[in-house]
């Protein structure tokens, strides 16, 4: 029990030094997101609609940013809680902090305030005083039925997988890359 608690300590002394150590806005691994983010956006237009609404031009690609309610129309924004590129170049554009349109989970602040009250470990299960109405209960697992069909043999890929990655084109008459059996101009091997 004496190692399980100092392993504890150790942890949320850890944890406790980092926000101490940190002096920006956001916690290290959201705030390296957030700098991601804003050198993309240095590459993109913004055009203002309203106070709020924007198009923001990256490429040949256009998408809405709303501030007011923090959509992007790429949905990074919604999903992560930190302006994604296009976010953030319509906050650049306004000339606000991007800091101030990020989740309050990310803040130091609150990283700092997470770790102030130390983590104690649960005592002994054999110490544990459960009320005799939980014990006598139950739990069953869901009632699911298997979907129908042959299950599937490919993993389900993670957004960051599919969107970045392409596979190189071969041509299957010569094998050379670059072009395919249409476009081929070479004779056959």
């Amino acid at each position: 029990m004496d190692y399980m608690r100092q392993l504890i300590e150790t942890w949320n002394e850890k944890h406790s030094e980092e926000g101490r150590n940190t002096f920006t806005d956001l916690t290290n691994e959201y705030n390296e997101a957030y700098e991601d983010n804003k050198e993309l956006s240095h590459r993109m237009t913004v055009r203002a609609s309203t106070e709020f609404l924007h198009t923001v031009t990256d490429g040949m690609k256009r998408f809405s940013v709303c501030l007011r309610s923090k959509i992007c129309s790429c949905g990074r924004f919604q999903l992560d809680e930190i302006p994604c590129g296009h976010a953030l170049a319509a906050i650049m554009y306004r000339h606000q902090h991007g800091e101030d349109y990020c989740s309050a989970y990310y803040s130091n602040k609150n990283f700092k305030d997470t770790y102030a009250i130390p983590v104690e470990p649960l005592p002994c299960e054999s110490t544990w005083e459960i009320p005799f109405d939980v014990l006598e209960q139950i739990v069953l697992p869901p009632d699911s039925k298997r979907p129908p069909g042959r299950p599937s043999l490919k993993r389900m890929k993670p957004f960051y997988e599919v969107k970045f990655k392409r596979e190189k084109m071969t041509c299957s008459k010569c094998g050379i890359e670059g072009h395919n059996k249409k476009t081929c101009s070479n004779l056959p091997k």
